[in-house]
């Protein structure tokens, strides 16, 4: 043949040579040597990329926000949700994004990050995420091959990128999950909220979560009001029915049977519909 082969994970990535030839960005790189799913999406040919790129500082300033013990800092490597955090960190455009503009981004991962601009000078950028205070943009530079620089880079110092966990996306949408975040918040249930919290060790989770509707039609039903749900002893057992182990987007619902936090006899049916998954306890 004339020409060699080379395997997904050995294709040119100028992003990642990037990373890998930054003194400041050694545990970046080791994520993404971790996660080689993420690593091998990042190959030229996939792109254009624009990533928020973290330093060691910025992975060290974070452990504390996601339960993460100083001592422990290897175990960050070891989350189940890393591949889900690595992914938050590249936005997903049609085209490199340099400057950063202010407005909503969508991300690899699927959730929105927030890019804010000050009006100072120099303007302070930031991308936020679970974090209100947003990680700052300390520097920027475009990468790519010998002949285009297609994609960016973005440092940041001072933490890193998370996106918003199940709890404080429910609590954040008041109108609609409101009854859901008082029974998360009743005691008994402390543990189910860590889970969907950030400080849960990096279990992923899939929620059905009922809206202030549907818990209205359940109260109408048993002829209740919410204070008295929320002092049911089955209450616990109620909200982990509706909730799995490990992340299920919709596209990949299959058909059958699943089981739930509830335990072995707490099993959902699940049947999947063109459009939409039909949840039968």
């Amino acid at each position: 043949v004339a020409g060699v082969f080379l395997p997904l994970s050995a294709a040119q990535s100028a992003v990642f040579t990037h990373i890998e030839g930054s003194a400041d960005h050694a545990t970046l790189e080791s994520a993404l040597n971790k996660v080689t799913a993420v690593k091998d999406a990042l190959a030229d040919a996939n792109g254009p990329f624009t990533m928020v790129a973290p330093t060691d500082a910025a992975f060290t300033a974070a452990l504390p926000e996601l339960g993460i013990a100083a001592a422990d800092a290897a175990t960050l490597l070891d989350r189940a949700d890393l591949g889900e955090i690595l992914k938050y960190h590249v936005l997903s455009d049609t085209a490199k994004v340099n400057p950063l503009t202010a407005g909503d981004m969508t991300t690899v991962q699927g959730m929105t990050a927030t890019v804010t601009v000050s009006t100072d000078t120099p303007p302070v950028t930031k991308v936020v995420g679970s974090n209100s205070d947003g990680v700052t943009i300390s520097s920027s530079a475009d990468v790519g091959t010998t002949n285009s620089e297609e994609h960016a880079v973005h440092v940041c110092t001072d933490r890193i990128l998370l996106p918003k966990p199940v709890y404080q996306v429910a609590s954040e949408a008041t109108s609609t999950f409101s009854t859901l975040v008082a029974a998360l918040d009743t005691a008994g249930l402390e543990d189910v909220k860590t889970g969907l919290g950030l400080q849960n060790g990096g279990a992923l989770h899939t929620v059905f979560a009922p809206t202030n509707d549907a818990f209205a039609a359940y109260l109408a039903a048993r002829g209740i009001d919410s204070d008295t749900l929320l002092a049911d002893g089955e209450l616990a057992n109620i909200v982990k029915y509706h909730i799995l182990a490990g992340k299920v987007m919709a596209a990949d619902v299959a058909t059958g049977e699943v089981d739930t936090l509830y335990g072995a006899a707490g099993k959902l049916s699940l049947v999947k519909g063109t459009s939409t998954v039909t949840v039968d306890g």
